[in-house]
């Protein structure tokens, strides 16, 4: 029998459905693949079951009993936690103090510090060896952050764990440390729910899997029974459609750059980078998280006031301290981090679309609302974002379709300078392979240049015609043509000659 099980949940928000039959159940010591493109409802029910939304409709029954969480805290009170995609960690506070905020250990009437800190140590011990849960959050990169909202969540020793895309900021080696503490805890009877867009994580992790498709439950394969096929797993989650994987076609370039970036610096964390971008290129930025890649992205973009060094477009130099110089000469930026550096959440889609070109110099008196509407909806239809209408918030897409928009704010404006940091993180394979279908279109069609850093290395084989691998702040190698293979981006990335 399950140790918990959700029967035909509902869930609409403002007249959009997010679960029209959601179905769902684990087993105590199973590792759960929940799978499913970006709005096929498998966060909503997810945070339905953990407290974070009510259910308009349906059951959830939980040890046998019908349970209904008035709040995350309450689930976790019941053993019941949830590591969510957005992180919910703040950044003035100990690794330690996050992982026990309002659950504090006491001696009597006095709170217990040195327990809280032992008890943390021992938990991130097990997830990533040697990171001191006494630092700072601020001072963590993704990975080590995204281990501490793990640590968070496995600080309740929940019976049931739901895992929303826990290793999409995580290395290869930090991913295998991860699946060896799940297998430990599956051993000791947690069931665990895990949410990934890397199928290939699944297919290694999973004892199941269940697949959503518009916001219902299509399918389910139990992999002790029916084999570990990958292909029929595709085939659940997107519908009978296929994903082609087509090989390269490296181009020549014209030898006069549309970009030169010499001696760029920022602090300890860029050092002396140098690197011409040509025409209709697309240049990827490669090498292990954590290496100078988003900075430098960040950096080329204007965004940090000390950096050092020149960047010229077009031959004109651009000051590399103010973002909107950046913006009027085609330097657009798709930030990794959508909801923080990409997106207003809490306004509508056609707001977000529009107030990147009410910084432009040349504003007609009057903002042309009717023809800024028509743009946003013509791109919103191109990139094949799934909303209400224009008018919907930010906060009620799923993130590929967040995504879509932070793509598709740039393309009315004049593009020299596209830069792609991590588009593609935490978004399913549809929406993946549609948004990378319409930038690629982009640079066929009309010569667009790209620098695209991504931490899949397939990514930069599938779409790079060059690639820079960084390594502590530095380029160390540069990969062209032939040469930019998944085994050659991996070796330099830990720089080994």
């Amino acid at each position: 029998m399950p140790i918990l099980t959700a029967t035909n949940i509902k869930k609409s928000f403002g007249g959009a459905v997010a679960l029209s039959d959601g179905n769902l159940h684990c087993d105590s010591g199973k590792i759960t693949g929940l799978l499913g493109s970006n709005g096929s409802g498998k966060s909503t029910v997810s945070k339905i079951i953990c407290g974070v939304y009510t259910k308009d409709a349906g059951s959830v029954v939980y040890k046998g009993k019908e349970v209904t969480f008035k709040n995350p805290q309450e689930g976790r009170n019941n053993g019941i936690s949830m590591v969510f995609q957005n992180l919910s960690l703040l950044n003035d506070m100990t690794i330690w103090q996050n992982i026990f905020m309002g659950r504090e250990e006491k001696k009597r009437l006095f709170l217990d510090d040195k327990k809280s800190i032992k008890m943390a140590q021992e938990i991130m011990d097990n997830l990533m060896p040697g990171l001191d849960v006494k630092r700072k959050v601020s001072s963590l990169n993704p990975g080590e952050k995204q281990i501490t909202e793990i640590a968070k969540a496995l600080s309740c020793k929940p019976e049931v764990l739901f895992l929303d895309e826990p290793t999409a900021a995580l290395e290869q080696k930090e991913v295998q440390q991860l699946f060896k503490y799940m297998r430990q805890l599956a051993k000791e009877g947690v069931a665990m729910i895990f949410t990934s867009h890397r199928t290939h994580e699944v297919m290694e992790i999973c004892d199941e899997v269940i697949v959503f498709r518009n916001g219902e439950n299509v399918g389910e394969i139990d992999f002790s029974k029916e084999g570990r096929d990958v292909d029929r797993v595709l085939e659940m989650i997107l519908g009978g459609k296929s994903i082609k994987r087509e090989r390269k076609e490296y181009k020549k370039f014209d030898s006069k750059p549309v970009m030169e970036v010499q001696s760029l610096s920022y602090g300890r964390i860029l050092n002396e980078v140098t690197f011409n971008l040509r025409k209709g290129e697309v240049l990827g930025i490669g090498g292990l998280s954590g290496q100078g890649q988003t900075e430098l992205m960040l950096a080329l973009a204007g965004n940090y006031p000390e950096t050092t060094g020149s960047i010229k477009v077009k031959n004109k130099s651009i000051n590399t301290h103010k973002p909107v110089q950046g913006i009027r000469e085609g330097v657009l930026l798709v930030p990794g981090d959508r909801l923080k550096e990409g997106l207003f959440a809490d306004k509508s889609i056609y707001f977000n679309m529009i107030y990147a070109k009410l910084g432009l110099k040349k504003q007609p008196v009057f903002t042309p609302k009717k023809k800024y509407r028509q743009e946003a909806e013509k791109v919103c239809d191109e990139l094949s974002v799934r909303m209400r209408d224009i008018d919907q918030e930010i906060n009620g897409l799923s993130g590929g379709n967040q995504q879509k928009v932070v793509v598709g704010k740039w393309l009315p404006l004049d593009l020299n300078v596209m830069l792609l940091a991590d588009p593609a993180k935490g978004v399913d394979i549809g929406a993946k392979n549609d948004l990378y279908a319409y930038i690629m279109d982009m640079v066929e069609k009309e010569n667009l240049s790209v620098i695209l850093y991504a931490s899949d290395n397939e990514e930069l084989v599938d779409y790079c015609d060059r690639v820079l691998v960084m390594y502590e702040g530095a380029i160390v190698a540069e990969l062209e043509g032939e040469e930019i293979t998944e085994d050659n981006i991996t070796a330099h990335s830990m720089h080994i000659e």
